[in-house]
Order: structure tokens, then C-alpha cells, then sequence
């Protein structure tokens, strides 16, 4: 019976240890590989006036071709694709209180194949009261203040493994859940811009 304690602590030292060998065998192949950044937008919104991100709407479409399009190089192994989903909120001209202001947007997006087949889901809730509840305006509207009047909320950070074999991915839009004071409304027809994307990254091993 003495012995039991030593023999479980060993055994605990020899799967932290393992463990820790793993993640360093990641790393390291993960330090081996390569970043791509580029995507193709079907409505690229323009720049964030502070981050000086590209903004890119994501529709609830069959295919990436018709919202953002992603390629990966020649590659081995899975890939890993990192992007920051935002919540796509409508600034209004007219000046109105917090209360009048508030929007609750819960949009759902998925990660597909280049030819539309579903790899996996992503989602982002925000609330919108007043202009801090943003996370940077869009230049290039036609307002007074040059700034477009949809907008990005605070960015959900998404990271989604993309099984080997796969050289085209992209994001499409499932649906929105819209609560204001005038009550609750699900958007989920075709063609509909439902969230925002940006700080596109695909990591991937070249062949």
C-alpha cells in the first residue's frame, strides 16, 4: 500500500512529460510552416480607419466565390486558418440614446470546401449601444465623415484545422439573430451579408 502514491506520481510524470514533448513537436512544426494572407472578397467593404484591416462581408451563399475565397499553397498535412469574425452593425444618421441604439446580433458562419461542402461552424455575439461598443469604423463612405455606415463590432477569434488535401476553402453565412427595440428578427435568406470577416491566415506545411 506505500508504494501506490510513488507509482501514481510516476505515472503523472510520465504523461506530463509526454505531454510536453508533444508540444514542442508541434511547435516546432508549426515554426517549420508558412502564413498566407490573401483572400478573395465578393464585397470588399474597404480599410479600418484605426486597425487598418480589410473588411470583408460574409453572405449566406452556396460557394466561397460568391463571399471570401481562400487558397492554400501545395501543402502536407492539415492547415490551420485563423480569422477574426465580427458582427456587422448599420450606424444610423440620426442621433438616438443608448436604449434606442441597442442591437444584439448573433451570426452564424461556416468554413467550407472550395466547392461548398461544410467543414465546420463559427459564430459571434455582440451588443451595440453606443459607438465604443465598436471595434473601428470603415473608411470610404459616402457620409460627412468618410466612414462607411456598416461597421465592425469587437472580433471573435476563430481558428478552424482544414483537413489535408483541401487547396480551397472559404467562409459563407449561415443566418443573423437581430434583437433591437423593435423586437427580434432571424435573417437567413440567400444572398443576405450576415457578419464581417478580417486578419485573414492560413498556417500550412509546403510540400
Amino acid at each position: 500500500m506505500p508504494r501506490q502514491p510513488l507509482a501514481v506520481s510516476v505515472a503523472v510524470l510520465v504523461m506530463g512529460a509526454f505531454a510536453l514533448v508533444s508540444a514542442d513537436v508541434q511547435t516546432a512544426r508549426v515554426g517549420r510552416g508558412r502564413v498566407v494572407t490573401e483572400a478573395r472578397c465578393a464585397s470588399d467593404l474597404g480599410m479600418g480607419a484605426k486597425s487598418g484591416r480589410r473588411f470583408c462581408d460574409v453572405f449566406v451563399v452556396a460557394t466561397p466565390v460568391e463571399s471570401v475565397a481562400l487558397s492554400i499553397p501545395p501543402h502536407t498535412g492539415a492547415a490551420t486558418l485563423r480569422f477574426d469574425l465580427h458582427n456587422r452593425f448599420l450606424m444610423s444618421d440620426t442621433e438616438r440614446t443608448p436604449a434606442e441604439a441597442y442591437e444584439r446580433h448573433a451570426a452564424l458562419v461556416a468554413i467550407v470546401s472550395g466547392t461548398g461542402e461544410e467543414i465546420v461552424r463559427a459564430a459571434v455575439t455582440r451588443e451595440y449601444r453606443t459607438i465604443e461598443d465598436l471595434f473601428d469604423r470603415i473608411t470610404g463612405g459616402g457620409r460627412e465623415d468618410g466612414l462607411k455606415a456598416v461597421a465592425p463590432g469587437s472580433p471573435e477569434a476563430v481558428v478552424a484545422i482544414i483537413p489535408d488535401g483541401m487547396n480551397a476553402i472559404g467562409i459563407v453565412g449561415i443566418s443573423v439573430e437581430r434583437v433591437s427595440a423593435a423586437g427580434r428578427q432571424i435573417y437567413d435568406s440567400p444572398g443576405r451579408p450576415v457578419a464581417l470577416a478580417s486578419n485573414f491566415r492560413i498556417e500550412y506545411t509546403p510540400q
